[in-house]
């Protein structure tokens, strides 16, 4: 119904979505309207994909952290986020994947650092081989990592998890 309606209306040509037939009928193009349909909806639907990805970046603070801070610094380790993710190197598959992946965690770890500049924190260790950091903090760095999202995946507790006896 719709093509019998622009096949049938025959007006003067009068944009570049027009175009003339043989009996001089301005012909509305389809393709046109196809294209100016079809790109926002595959940018949308592009879109949507990445959602699942940024929803991924939600920070976790353990809320041991936020007790132990009223009392003024706390011992924390962070959880950090790698680009490429992060796999055991045993899993990885060379001496190349290996160093690329230490090469990542050392950035990250510099990143983290650099975010936390002008803080009262202090470094107590940094992993090598794992993308974690043991930090003393202060209420004004927590804030500071509540903001990297893109660098930190959780902030726990640097508590021992057995005792010894």
């Amino acid at each position: 119904m719709v093509r019998a309606w622009l096949l049938a209306s025959c007006f003067p040509q009068r944009s570049t979505g027009f175009e003339t037939d043989t009996r001089g009928c301005a012909r509305k193009r389809l393709g046109s309207t196809i294209r100016r349909w079809l790109t926002p909806g595959l940018l949308l639907v592009h879109l949507a994909a990445a959602v699942p990805v940024l929803a991924d970046e939600s920070l976790v603070i353990d809320p041991q952290v936020r007790a132990a801070l009223a009392g003024g610094r706390a011992r924390v380790v962070l959880e950090l986020r790698v680009p490429g993710g992060f796999r055991p190197e045993g899993e990885l598959p060379g001496i190349a994947a290996v160093e690329a992946q230490r090469r990542a965690i050392a950035t990250s770890q510099a990143d983290v650092l650099v975010r936390l500049s002008g803080t009262k924190f202090a470094l107590v260790r940094q992993y090598e081989t794992l993308p974690m950091m043991a930090l003393e903090i202060g209420t004004d760095a927590l804030m500071r990592l509540e903001a990297a999202g893109d660098l930190v995946a959780k902030v726990l507790p640097d508590a021992p998890l057995f005792r010894q006896q």
